[in-house]
């Protein structure tokens, strides 16, 4: 009765709730736009920009995989970590949290011969340098943001954000050694995650180099400037508002903000309906001066959704055919190069 349970558990919250989330948001919020809206809002865009779209999302995934790469000491050739990564890619919003994301990273790093303690631990520790590179880069573009929201937010947010990511990076062993330490997570009921952190704890100091930190977050730092620019021409190929730092530092602030959906713990199917309804509210609050802002945000998380699973699920087949491909080489007799029977010209 347990395992129906938790299945019936689990069917409810990965498929039914995040169906109706996404019914009740296209109902309410969306019930006037339709697909030739959406279609027209497509066609605006640029052959040359979904062009230079594709070819910065591909440099992307490239910085991804090297980062990943170092992350797992060079332990996958980079062919491995690049297929892999473009699986992460489109599996990153399937489920809340990116859960769904790390259970494809770290099964198919598994089965490349990469073991789960380091596996997990080295996509959850990229996560800590997206979070430091991004506000590393908002902060730079602080100085070009025109709205008249007060900054004081933006700065107190980056400013929690940056603070944790450098005690996770630099100082984990103290910053651990403090979250282990005593019942303090215990009284936090959050005692179900001190294997989690101490998991974490183990690979950070395994990793302990300055050099090769520094060296992940300048790949992270580039990273993050790659993927807010190919959205960035999505976003500018639909509203052709202009290529300007001003622009482009609005709109890093609004797609940053748009993202924090992910951590909601029940959103539309892949992210949709949910990250489409925090857009608009998003774009809408920075005063964006345009009438057909829903319409772009369905137009850019379509398109870059449907580049992300074309090409991911492509990457997953392959992994997949080679896998078995592999095993059946294994297993067939003489596969490694050894003799299937005796050699007559062979002395005993």
């Amino acid at each position: 009765m347990k395992i129906a349970g938790r299945k019936a558990s689990k069917l409810i919250k990965h498929f039914i709730a995040p169906a109706a989330v996404l019914l009740i948001i296209v109902l309410v919020f969306f019930r006037n736009i339709s697909p030739a809206d959406i279609m027209a809002n497509f066609l605006k865009i640029p052959a040359a920009y979904l062009i230079a779209f594709i070819l910065l999302s591909l440099l992307g995934t490239v910085l991804r995989a090297w980062r990943y790469r170092i992350l797992l000491s060079g332990k996958l050739a980079y062919k491995d970590v690049f297929l892999i990564t473009l699986v992460r890619n489109f599996s990153v919003d399937l489920l809340p949290g990116r859960a769904a994301a790390l259970g494809f990273y770290t099964w198919l790093a598994k089965k490349r011969g990469i073991a789960l303690e380091e596996g997990a631990p080295s996509f959850v520790i990229a996560v800590f340098y997206d979070s430091m590179a991004l506000v590393m880069m908002l902060g730079g573009l602080l100085f070009f943001l025109e709205t008249e929201i007060s900054h004081w937010p933006f700065y107190v947010g980056m400013a929690i954000i940056l603070l944790l990511s450098i005690l996770v990076i630099f100082f984990s062993d103290r910053f651990f050694r403090f979250l282990l330490k005593g019942n303090a997570l215990r009284r936090l009921h959050l005692a179900r995650i001190t294997g989690t952190l101490g998991g974490i704890n183990d690979y950070l100091q395994a990793h302990s180099k300055n050099s090769e930190r520094l060296k992940i977050f300048a790949i992270s730092f580039a990273l993050r400037i790659c993927k807010y620019l190919y959205n960035f021409i999505l976003f500018e190929g639909i509203l052709h508002l202009g290529t300007g730092l001003k622009n482009f530092s609005l709109f890093s602030f609004g797609l940053a903000a748009t993202e924090l959906t992910a951590l909601l713990p029940i959103q539309g199917p892949a992210g949709f309906g949910t990250w489409e309804l925090a857009f608009s509210f998003v774009f809408t609050t920075l005063q964006i001066p345009v009438a057909n802002i829903k319409e772009a945000g369905i137009v850019i998380h379509i398109t870059s959704q449907a580049w992300e699973y074309s090409i991911g699920l492509l990457a997953l087949a392959y992994l997949a055919f080679s896998g078995s491909a592999r095993k059946a080489a294994a297993i067939r007799p003489g596969a490694a190069g050894q003799p299937t029977s005796p050699d007559p010209n062979r002395s005993q």
